[in-house]
């Protein structure tokens, strides 16, 4: 199969699923826009074909990948509207992300209960609600040119008006969402959504969104991941089935979530749409995916269902180092770092993001030679995976994984992955939520 892959982002997300195809003999390019000062990203270089341009690969190819939602989506249109066999989110589905506000009214539309929440235009007008209420709120961006560091949950007024004035001092502008807060188990339900409908099996997740271990330091969008694949989800029964109507309407293939927070009384409360692959979750599903990691996504862009998974959980682990998650420092800055241990016993559990081919000295004899290893592109090398019958049998095997690779940098990830669900998951499955899942 010919495969394009189209990273959108520039960030190495489609990395995976492009060297898995190529290792099972599919003919695959790679696609990524140099940055804003028109440099070439060093992800891929060495691995993968890149051509230079992506427009002329569109005819050429049988399955095309395209990773993010925001990004290029005048061009993609009229691809989408052609029939063009692609994985990827067109306008109209991209909105329930980008347009925070307006996923939420159509869930609402769709019988599903939402948290209370406001749209401000500006900072000024969300401090002046924050001051008015007395209360603190998740903040996140709103709108498809979000700034995506404008995302925080001050838990009281006074934190909320202390990081909007930041924020506003600092220059940045931008629409917020200002999200009332609920206590709880926050947990992710997924499905993968084609002509034919929902396919039969759905994801339901736990991430730790937090930088360090116990939840502390930066909002990093996910550094670990907990997993697991069923056939029957309340959750889904509640949030994702009854938006099956829109979604066809939207013409809509590939990856729908909704990552909610279950509180106390075992009320649901969803949280935002995630309408692309995510990441590193797209990553961690291979871990569990059986087969050739190609011929279902194939079958589901031409309404067929072929996906096959293991029941068992699956957790994630983001390997990083440099200067993530800051990430500002010049491309090329943390890219040539080699990535040693990648035994063929560890490699299937591998799933590189920005990496690259290096010549790199090693000491051969008494002699110092160069040789070609997998090295980093950049601060955000790979993700490793492991999986098991219970959370906490995955997450070992994980962790273990990890252990056996190094990079000669700052190597940095979370320790902790799922281990807060031992006290969270009796609390939900007493509701009929996550119904088997053992830690």
């Amino acid at each position: 199969m010919k495969l394009l892959v189209l990273d959108m982002e520039g960030d190495g997300t489609g990395m995976d699923i492009a060297l898995r195809a190529k290792d099972h003999e599919h003919d695959v390019r790679y696609w990524l826009p140099k940055t804003r000062a028109g440099n070439f990203r060093p992800y891929g270089d060495g691995l993968v074909s890149k051509p230079a341009e992506w427009k002329p690969s569109m005819d050429w190819a049988d399955l095309i990948i395209v990773t993010g939602n925001n990004k290029y989506e005048d061009e993609l249109a009229e691809y989408f509207g052609r029939g063009y066999p692609i994985l990827g989110t067109n306008a109209k589905a991209a909105a329930l992300e980008l347009d925070r506000g307006h996923g939420q009214e159509i869930l609402k539309a769709h019988g599903v209960e939402t948290i209370p929440f406001i749209t401000a235009s500006s900072i000024s007008e969300a401090i002046a609600h924050v001051v008015k209420t007395g209360k603190g709120y998740a903040i996140k961006p709103w709108g498809g040119d979000a700034n995506s560091a404008m995302t925080c949950v001050a838990k009281t007024p006074d934190e909320a008006v202390f990081t909007l004035t930041r924020w506003k001092e600092q220059g940045i502008t931008g629409q917020l969402m200002l999200q009332e807060l609920v206590k709880g188990v926050e947990i992710g339900i997924a499905g993968w959504f084609g002509p034919g409908g929902w396919l039969s099996v759905f994801e339901e997740s736990f991430e730790h969104k937090r930088f360090m271990n116990d939840d502390l330091g930066a909002n990093t969008g996910e550094m670990a991941t907990v997993i697991r694949h069923v056939e029957k989800s309340k959750l889904y029964d509640m949030i994702l089935e009854p938006l099956t109507d829109y979604l066809h309407q939207c013409n809509y293939v590939g990856d729908c979530a909704v990552n909610c927070i279950i509180d106390e009384q075992g009320q649901v409360h969803p949280l935002e749409f995630t309408m692309r692959l995510g990441w590193p979750d797209f990553c961690i599903r291979q871990e569990v995916i059986r087969g050739d990691p190609l011929e279902w996504i194939y079958d589901l862009v031409h309404g067929r269902d072929s996906l096959m998974v293991s029941p068992k959980i699956a957790v994630g682990v983001v390997m990083v180092h440099g200067d993530f998650p800051i990430c500002k420092d010049p491309v090329g800055t943390w890219a040539g770092f080699p990535i040693e241990g990648l035994t063929e016993a560890v490699y299937s559990h591998c799933h590189f993001q920005q990496v690259m081919m290096d010549s790199v000295p090693r000491v051969v004899g008494r002699k110092v030679e160069k040789m070609d290893m997998i090295c980093t592109g950049g601060s955000y090398p790979l993700v490793v995976t492991g999986s098991g019958n219970t959370v906490s049998t995955a997450a070992e095997r994980a962790l273990a994984n990890v252990r056996l690779i190094d990079l000669p940098s700052n190597t940095m990830y979370r320790t902790d992955p799922g281990k807060r669900l031992k006290k969270g998951l009796p609390m939900i499955q007493k509701f009929g939520f996550a119904k088997g899942l053992i830690y």
